[in-house]
């Protein structure tokens, strides 16, 4: 067997007459295991006495190395025992920024915000803060900085990050297209800078209500991309999530204009309980005008989305988010950055508009540092950035005992919204899967956190998952013709 660098992944595995070939990784969970076969994309699930002969505690197992063999998973070939992992295994550094350049503003006040954002009228009543000066205590004293950073600022970090060797960010709020500067500049006005720096991908996340035929044709001569929020066909519902008479009207004709211009733009949708009802006519909406989109993001309970009056019913949230059957594949790419670090928060960083950096843009409670009190690059290489980056599935309870947990996707706030704050950023278990790596079933319930920090596999939503499933099953089923 090949020393492994990954301690979970075992490889060159051999009975003395067949070894694994080469690309051939296996796996070990609490039940079963799983054989990574690099070299097609496939992912076998054995069962534990399979894992016993791999593991060479069965002597009895030359029928099943054949079979091995016969799949081309094992070779009678003397092999160059050499470990691919270490090829594979990446250093995290800067990918990814968002730019959250404001924060707290938005010309709309949608329901299930995750930073809060609202106009500032609506601010203003509340007696929430408006920018201005913040106090810090340092060294006995009291001093202060400015709670918002600045245009020259802003233009600052995006040389900074580039200088990190990061290509690719998007600008974001709040509302972007809200952002004025102290010398007047505009979101697009920070985009251009973007670009100038050498930036290759630029995009700007908006609800495109702002937007205008001067506008876009700023955005077509800088060659960015566009995403915007759409949450449903039906303008009434679309208007009462966002708080905003007349933002679906608006929302639509500034998309037509985007697709008129030739402008990339996707369109994302986040399914709650409002809009639950019409969700796939919103997306047929979405297909119909040629825009690309994902599937539906189920609503995270961060900020006002942590509302259970806007929560999904627990049938939407079975049918559009859980996964209840092992539909997994392996390639190089994605296991490289899975066994490097975290599969979605490593590379990235978000840069709120008063200087926090997050790893992630729903972790609002989660700053690794500030750029008014540090450099970018300190915060970068620092040690509380690079915990959250190389953390790997191994460290999450349930998942570190899954021999799927080297090729399954992680969403940490999610993970965190969910428990409501009862485990620790890093080891909450996701939420989102069904599989018991204990007993080796699937769809038979989800993984939660108990009031002392404990997992356990709730079963309350197995009937639902169990219809989802039967449904889907009778959908699938084409009538013949005649």
């Amino acid at each position: 067997m090949v020393e492994s660098v990954v301690p979970g992944i075992k490889e060159g595995l051999s009975n003395g007459d067949y070894c694994l070939a080469s690309g051939v990784l296996f796996i070990v969970g609490a039940m079963r295991g799983a054989i990574y076969d690099l070299n097609t994309a496939r992912v076998f699930s054995v069962d534990k006495k399979a894992c016993e002969v791999l593991n060479g505690e069965s002597g009895d197992g030359g029928k099943f190395w054949e079979k091995l063999a016969a799949l081309n998973l094992a070779t009678r070939d003397n092999l160059e025992r050499r470990s691919i992992l270490l090829e594979l295994l990446q250093k995290p550094e800067l990918q990814f920024v968002w730019f959250e350049i404001i924060s707290d503003d938005c010309n709309e006040s949608c329901a299930h915000c995750y930073a809060d954002s609202m106009p500032p009228s609506h601010r203003k009543a509340l007696g929430l803060p408006m920018g201005g000066y913040i106090p810090l205590e340092e060294a006995g004293e009291t001093k202060t900085r400015s709670s918002k950073l600045t245009a020259d600022k802003w233009k600052e970090l995006i040389a900074d990050v580039y200088s990190l060797g990061c290509k690719r960010c998007q600008f974001i709020g709040g509302e972007p297209f809200v952002y004025k500067g102290e010398g007047g500049e505009s979101v697009l006005d920070l985009a251009e800078n973007a670009k100038s720096t050498g930036f290759k991908f630029i995009e700007i996340f908006t609800n495109a209500t702002l937007l205008t035929e001067e506008k876009i044709k700023r955005i077509k001569d800088l060659g960015i991309n566009i995403a915007v929020s759409l949450y449903s066909k039906d303008p009434e519902t679309h208007d009462h999530i966002t708080n905003t008479p007349g933002s679906h009207r608006k929302t639509i004709t500034a998309l037509q204009m985007l697709k008129q211009a030739g402008i990339p733009t996707r369109v994302e949708t986040v399914l709650m309980r409002p809009n639950e009802h019409a969700i796939k006519e919103t997306q047929k909406l979405v297909e119909s005008m040629g825009f690309s989109h994902k599937h539906p993001d189920v609503l995270r309970p961060k900020g006002r989305g942590d509302n259970p009056a806007i929560s999904p019913s627990r049938e939407s949230v079975v049918k559009y988010a859980l996964m209840t059957s092992p539909n997994f594949s392996v390639d190089k790419e994605t296991l490289s950055r899975y066994i490097s670090g975290h599969s979605c928060l490593m590379g990235k960083i978000t840069i709120t508009d008063n200087g926090d950096i997050l790893p992630c843009i729903f972790s609002r409670n989660f700053a690794v540092g500030n750029v008014q009190d540090s450099s970018l690059q300190e915060v970068v290489i620092g040690n509380k950035l690079e915990t959250v980056w190389r953390a790997t599935k191994d460290q999450v309870l349930v998942c570190k005992d899954c021999e799927y947990k080297y090729i399954c996707f992680d969403c940490r706030p999610l993970s965190e919204g969910v428990n409501q704050g009862r485990g620790d950023y890093l080891s909450t278990p996701y939420p989102r899967c069904t599989y018991n790596p204990y007993t080796g079933k699937w769809a038979e319930g989800v993984w939660r956190l108990d009031d002392e920090g404990n997992p356990y596999y709730d079963e309350t939503l197995k009937p639902i998952i169990e219809e989802v499933i039967a449904t889907a099953k009778l959908e699938s089923v084409q009538p013949t013709g005649h």
